[in-house]
């Protein structure tokens, strides 16, 4: 022990060590748990509303089966599988993070606020249709 230890040490002090110096950095992953099948970005947290417990629904997903992160979080996702993403970003956030997941099927929609008007609603309907019908089969 070298003298600056054995004086802390004498004044009660703790010493840290980082286990992990690079969570500090910003270099920590998310692991996503292998039976998320959908995951959700989006700043706002719109969990609850019946949209999005409709889209849920014709997914035939439950509530254990999807994970809402925010863009940051989303960044840092490290995936072992292939779930669908549905992106409610801004347009340069979301290309940035489809570059990233260029092999995962995403949707995109700029803001919730957004899908309040009947045609943004109905597109996004028919983006999700065929995956709603690939979900069926699965279950059976």
């Amino acid at each position: 022990m070298n003298r600056r230890d054995f004086l802390l040490q004498e004044m009660n002090i703790t010493q840290w060590v980082l286990t992990k110096p690079q969570v500090l950095k910003g270099d920590a992953q998310i692991r996503l748990a292998p039976h998320i099948k959908f995951v959700v970005v989006c700043e706002e947290d719109h969990q609850h509303t019946g949209l999005f417990q409709d889209i849920l629904r014709a997914l035939g997903l439950n509530t254990k089966q999807y994970q809402w992160l925010n863009m940051e979080q989303a960044v840092r996702l490290a995936l072992t599988h292939s779930p669908y993403f549905w992106l409610i970003q801004p347009k340069q956030q979301a290309v940035a993070f489809t570059k990233k997941f260029a092999n995962q099927t995403a949707w995109h929609n700029l803001s919730w606020q957004e899908l309040q008007q009947t045609a943004h609603k109905r597109q996004f309907w028919q983006q999700i249709e065929p995956f709603t019908l690939n979900t069926e089969n699965d279950c059976n």
